[in-house]
């Protein structure tokens, strides 16, 4: 289940407010024993269905933390003091086999917000606040794991001590709400205090100086009506280990995938849209391009077909 993007905190009763955490979110299904030897198990998914499991083997012990069969929804995140650092995530992401070393410098935790099935019952239809209620009793705080808190009768408070603490936002969520897989709902609502959000890579154009010939920024945009409505392009927040890995990425084509590509100073290099990253912006105007925008990291768990304006 996916929140609707919203400029305000709701007026009317029955909303419950939490963090937004700036991680990958991450669908966890544990079953209590069922390998060869009896013991515990715990399959990690991405948003875009691809098995991570081995990516974060510090969350192998959450199977043995629950006692039940269950499937969990979250945030993977990782902190640099009491902020989440997607920067730091961002070494993570990308490795299938983490080295312990690696590991040990960035740890993640696991912020538990939803219990979608729990000893072979499926959850999904009750309301939100008896879901939460369900996962606080059953899921205890570890190293790795966590089940953040909420409110439910002060939204714009928790607004406000995002907002001092530069976090990116909060999600406000109906109380009564169902949860619905694969929908983008109304009834959950993410209010940004930092504009950001995923496009698709369409293109690039090389730098100057010293990066001439080189990935310089990266043409981006979102996908509207079976069209990719180009958006702007950005090379700010690009270090020299990112334009590496994105030139081994993407893939070069003849011709644009953009519908519409506006006059350009220099010949771009087309690639396939299939590469997703996130961009933090000062604004984005409705027929425009993105003002100031920075490039803040790969998004090897989003869907490029689903990337659409938030």
């Amino acid at each position: 289940m996916k929140a609707t993007s919203a400029d305000r905190v709701p007026t009317d009763p029955g909303w419950a407010a939490e963090i937004k955490w700036d991680g990958m979110r991450i669908q966890a299904t544990v079953e209590a024993a069922t390998d060869d030897e009896g013991d515990p198990t715990i399959v990690l998914r991405s948003s875009n269905g691809r098995d991570v499991t081995g990516s974060f083997p510090e969350l192998a012990g959450l199977a043995e933390a629950l006692h039940a069969d269950a499937v969990l929804d979250g945030e993977v995140v990782v902190f640099e003091g009491d902020r989440p650092s997607f920067g730091r995530l961002q070494q993570r992401i990308h490795i299938d086999r983490p080295h312990s070393a690696l590991v040990e410098a960035h740890p993640v935790v696991y912020i538990v917000f939803d219990l979608l099935r729990l000893d072979g019952n499926p959850l999904v239809n009750l309301p939100y606040r008896t879901r939460r209620r369900l996962l606080n009793d059953l899921l205890p705080d570890g190293a790795n794991w966590r089940t953040p808190p909420f409110v439910d009768d002060d939204p714009e408070a928790l607004l406000k001590l995002a907002n001092e603490r530069d976090l990116e936002g909060i999600v406000v969520k109906r109380l009564d709400s169902v949860y619905e897989p694969g929908v983008r709902s109304n009834a959950w609502r993410k209010i940004k205090i930092r504009r950001r959000q995923e496009f698709v890579v369409g293109g690039w154009l090389e730098g100057r100086r010293s990066l001439e010939k080189q990935l310089g920024s990266l043409m981006v945009g979102v996908w509207n009506d079976g069209r990719l409505v180009m958006a702007g392009r950005v090379g700010s927040g690009l270090t020299e280990v990112e334009r590496n890995r994105l030139e081994k990425l993407l893939v070069v084509t003849d011709d644009p995938p953009f519908a519409e590509v506006p006059p350009l100073e220099k010949r771009p290099v087309w690639v396939e849209p299939t590469v997703v990253v996130e961009v933090e912006y000062s604004e984005w105007p409705p027929d425009g391009m993105l003002r100031h925008p920075v490039y803040r990291g790969l998004r090897v768990d989003r869907d490029p077909a689903e990337v659409t304006r938030e």
